[in-house]
């Protein structure tokens, strides 16, 4: 069978892998347009269509309904694995390929459905989730199921973290769901049951709020730390926050915000206790360590982040 992957993430790389181990062909890769990024506004790859061009794989960048059917027509795919493709397919191309599209999806749907499930995990303290491989229909990851299987959430784990193991799992699952499909077997119709959404998450909504308690704000460092990125301000600057963890050093810090530097640790007060924060990116510099940015800021007792 000639499969296509539409991704424009390394988290395809598996799929990838294992469509050419199989006895199938990778008919090619089809990820977004380039788009500029940097100061200097150079055209910039996605990091999938990259590591595909590096290694001589055919790469398409659709930019629109009629390029992307021009490109189906040449490669000639009998089937389509999407994963993070970060694009709508359009309902007129779902019926092009013979076996259509399949979808996998970073959840037990239908809890989650949308484009950051794996964030609002998080973000909501979900003890597992899990993978979804589907047959995209129209609507927003409504299509049949023909797999799920769950995965726990550790304590610890990031979005990073849990998409890396996920997307594992979806390597060495796919090639038994394309079995199934060549085999003729119908996936089963998707529950109507337990329907939440995981709509993208904007910059604004990474802002920490030190007047939250521990565990939620913990959460939302794991969910959002790496995307869209998790943020403070200090004396007016916004500061990305990296790597926080709670900490039992004994400290004089009272209220929400508050922070001081204590045994070479940047500390801050939230409601019900005392957070560590390890890696910090202050507005146009680097990234550094909490302890470096607390001796570089001079801070004064009672300094706090907003």
């Amino acid at each position: 069978m000639q499969i296509s992957v539409a991704s424009s993430s390394l988290i395809a790389v598996p799929i990838i892998e294992a469509i050419l181990a199989s006895e199938h062909s990778l008919a090619s890769v089809i990820s977004t347009p380039d788009r500029k990024s940097g100061r200097g506004q150079i055209e910039t790859p996605t990091d999938l269509a990259l590591w595909s061009e590096e290694r001589g794989y055919l790469v398409a960048k659709p930019f629109d309904t009629p390029s992307l059917n021009q490109h189906l027509l040449a490669a000639q795919p009998q089937l389509i694995v999407t994963a993070s493709y970060g694009r709508m397919i359009p309902v007129e191309v779902l019926h092009g390929p013979r076996f259509g599209w399949l979808n996998i999806h970073f959840s037990l749907l239908p809890r989650w459905r949308g484009a950051a499930p794996v964030q609002w995990a998080l973000l909501e303290g979900d003890s597992a989730t899990g993978i979804s491989i589907f047959k995209l229909d129209k609507g927003m990851d409504t299509g049949p199921i023909y797999l799920q299987e769950e995965v726990e959430i550790g304590h610890s784990d990031t979005t990073t973290e849990l998409l890396e193991r996920m997307s594992h799992l979806a390597g060495l699952r796919i090639m038994g769901v394309v079995e199934e499909i060549r085999k003729g077997i119908k996936p089963k119709a998707q529950s109507n049951a337990g329907i939440t959404l995981a709509p993208k998450l904007s910059k604004e909504e990474g802002k920490l709020d030190w007047n939250l308690g521990a565990d939620s704000i913990l959460r939302k460092v794991r969910a959002l730390e790496d995307r869209p990125g998790t943020w403070s301000t200090h004396r007016g600057e916004r500061i990305a926050i990296h790597s926080v963890s709670e900490s039992l050093l004994p400290n004089s810090l009272q209220s929400p915000g508050e922070i001081a530097l204590v045994e070479n640790s940047l500390l801050i007060r939230c409601l019900d206790s005392t957070l560590q924060i390890a890696q910090v990116t202050p507005s146009g510099k680097k990234r550094m360590s909490g302890a470096d940015f607390a001796r570089g800021t001079r801070l004064a007792p009672g300094e706090r982040f907003e």
